[in-house]
């Protein structure tokens, strides 16, 4: 029963990249063996709130990292504080954490973008 599933299972990956692979896997022991989501869990060694919790936030994040985007050309020396005020401003409520986050740092992938404004607007 564990060989068609456990094949699937990579043991470097985070816990949060794992989350959407452990759904698919109970989800497929369920369908396949006609077992119900405790047992499966059970067997596969997962927690079952894995399979209850997600990210609904991605709808959120996409509105205010395209604002946020827009307010970091308009304004490339501010820092994500000022630019949380500003979305505030602009009346979209975000919490100044979430703008942390989304807003990238040096050292990210999307930091390229950032620099590169602040690079071309120093004289």
């Amino acid at each position: 029963m564990l060989k068609e599933v456990v094949a699937k299972v990579d043991p470097h990956a985070t816990p949060q990249s794992q989350a959407p692979l452990k759904r698919e896997m109970v989800e497929f022991m369920r369908l396949g063996f006609k077992v119900a989501e405790r047992r499966a869990c059970r067997q596969l060694g997962f927690w079952q709130s894995t399979q209850r919790h997600s990210r609904p936030r991605e709808g959120k994040d996409r509105i205010s990292r395209a604002r946020l985007r827009l307010l970091a050309l308009e304004w490339p020396r501010f820092g994500y504080r000022r630019l949380q005020v500003l979305l505030k401003k602009a009346e979209l409520t975000v919490d100044h954490k979430r703008v942390y986050r989304i807003y990238p740092a040096k050292g990210s992938v999307d930091g390229q973008f950032w620099s590169v404004t602040y690079k071309l607007s120093q004289p």
